[in-house]
């Protein structure tokens, strides 16, 4: 299969991921329950963290306590809610009705999985912080480190979710991942940078509307086309994976999605 054919499978599966949402419209509640979710954690933290133990600021150790804590937490919702998702996704493809109910049970279903899941992540980020502080060499590293747990991850979610394996057996199974990677490329280094674009656009927009309606109303729509970013970004990375996962590792045919 030559490079082509493979940059048009990312862009296939890309837009069908899109496409998804007119099937089913109920999808995007999940990234809209999610930021809602992290928002009202961000907000819990912040009243938690000054109320509780505005003694222990400056104490070093009160910090990293607070922050692991805060780390779990916003794993755990952002990998839950993303297992939820990939089930629907998956219901959907099936040409069902998915509801979020659905998804929520599923990912309940695979709760101690997804809790292995998020530890993983929490170590994997504080050896990752602790390279980022040892120069250049050790910036660099930490952050290839977590990008590739972070591509890792959204491979071992589907995994888990769809076909019932525990958190040791998706691990396991990313070894037939490298049939997936130049989609995987070209979706990290192609496609969602332009998605990242769109933030830019989105602030000419906003000074657009400044000058015309003043700087509330500038800012105002600014944080409105952050916000559908952030949910558009949420909802993409999972619908995405969850298909290359199916189509491209387990081999599943996918009515309406023709790959190379």
């Amino acid at each position: 299969m030559g490079f082509i054919e493979r940059l048009k499978n990312s862009w296939d599966i890309f837009k069908f991921s899109f496409g998804l949402i007119k099937k089913d419209k109920s999808l995007i509640a999940i990234p809209v329950l999610m930021f809602a979710s992290m928002i009202a954690l961000i907000i819990i933290f912040i009243f938690a963290f000054f109320a509780g133990s505005a003694v222990e600021i400056a104490n070093n150790a009160g910090i990293y306590f607070w922050a692991i804590i805060f780390l779990f937490f916003s794993y755990f919702i952002t990998t839950f809610y993303a297992s939820a998702q990939s089930w629907m996704v998956h219901e959907v493809v099936q040409g069902k009705d998915t509801t979020i109910a659905s998804g929520f049970k599923r990912a309940f279903n695979n709760f101690f999985d997804i809790l292995a899941f998020v530890f993983v992540l929490i170590i994997i980020k504080i050896l990752a912080s602790g390279l980022k502080k040892r120069g250049i060499a050790g910036k660099l590293a930490g952050g290839f480190i977590e990008t590739i747990a972070g591509i890792v991850g959204k491979l071992v979610i589907p995994s888990m979710i769809i076909t019932e394996r525990h958190f040791g057996q998706a691990v396991m199974q990313l070894k037939d991942s490298y049939k997936a990677i130049p989609e995987i490329a070209t979706f990290e280094i192609g496609i969602r940078p332009l998605i990242s674009l769109t933030t830019i656009i989105g602030l000419f927009s906003a000074f657009v509307v400044f000058l015309f309606l003043g700087i509330f109303a500038g800012i105002i729509f600014f944080g409105l086309w952050i916000i559908v970013i952030m949910l558009f970004s949420a909802y993409i990375n999972t619908t995405y994976y969850t298909l290359v996962y199916l189509t491209l590792i387990e081999k599943k045919k996918i009515k309406g999605l023709k790959l190379s």
